[in-house]
């Protein structure tokens, strides 16, 4: 299925879709692409509260080690969240995550996040791969997460 959502920042939906009435099972896996703007960086800085200078003053990050702006590593981690709906369905619930943070994203760059269930227990709680590539298939950010469904499933 390949599904593209009306969005200024180009949401595209690659995978299973939401498997609410499925049962779930190892190798079930969706992506979810996303431009990184500068409006993403503003919002996130606002509700964070996280307004380190290496996110926004351009000659500030160039006297950094990536040697111009990055985004905040927890945008890439956010896309988790609505990988996790069309994975496991609405009424889903995380139970934990463990990630690792490979390389910085910038400004305007495509990053796809893509799940995959390794392990499912108690046919609700599924234990998931989580990588995040740029568009040079490069990977920024690696790692688990447990997630819980809520919902009854057929």
């Amino acid at each position: 299925m390949l599904r593209s959502e009306p969005t200024s920042s180009a949401l595209l939906v690659i995978g299973c879709g939401s498997v609410t009435k499925r049962a779930l099972e190892p190798g079930q896996r969706v992506s979810l692409r996303k431009r990184i703007t500068e409006q993403d960086i503003q919002v996130f800085a606002e509700l964070s509260q996280d307004h380190n200078p290496i996110h926004f003053d351009d000659s500030f990050a160039a006297g950094t080690v990536f040697g111009k702006r990055i985004a905040h590593g927890m945008i890439s981690a956010a896309l988790i969240s609505g990988a996790l709906t069309e994975l496991m369905g609405h009424g889903n619930i995380w139970l934990s995550l463990n990630l690792e943070f490979k390389k910085p994203v910038y400004l305007d760059d495509e990053i796809t996040c893509t799940l995959k269930i390794t392990e499912v227990a108690r046919r609700t709680i599924a234990t998931i791969d989580v990588e995040v590539v740029n568009a040079d298939s490069e990977l920024v950010v690696a790692g688990t997460v447990k997630s819980m469904r809520t919902t009854v499933s057929a």
